[in-house]
């Protein structure tokens, strides 16, 4: 990953919706200058560690839309939806771009993990 400013971490597993409402359970960061979306944590036992996800993929689609396209906003609505719906993700890991397919769990708050924004400096 590219020593450069993040914007706030995307906390996808926690807080304010229906029991309804699904996620990929993971944390991401946006690095502000590139646009691209890393995985920066993966807690244990929810969907993105069920599908295999680690801490430094960057996801580079959505359901075949350019993350870099997107706001956060668009971000965080295109991965959440029902609970057992699934998403998938074209991810870059090292020099393998591989899909993964994420079957949405219910968002729950995971102890340890805060929504925060920091800045890393080069």
């Amino acid at each position: 990953m590219a020593s450069t400013s993040w914007s706030a971490a995307l906390l996808l597993i926690a807080a304010g919706c229906s029991a309804s409402v699904g996620s990929i359970g993971a944390v991401l960061g946006r690095d502000n200058e590139s646009e691209a979306l890393y995985v920066r944590d993966v807690p244990p036992g929810l969907a993105a560690e069920r599908a295999g996800l680690i801490p430094g993929d960057e996801i580079l689609m959505i359901d075949g839309v350019y993350v870099r396209d997107l706001s956060s906003a668009e971000v965080r609505d295109r991965l959440r939806g029902d609970v057992g719906s699934a998403v998938e993700l074209t991810v870059v890991r090292g020099r393998d771009v591989r899909r993964v397919r994420v079957v949405r769990g219910a968002l729950k708050a995971h102890e340890g993990i805060k929504p925060r924004e920091e800045r890393i400096l080069p």
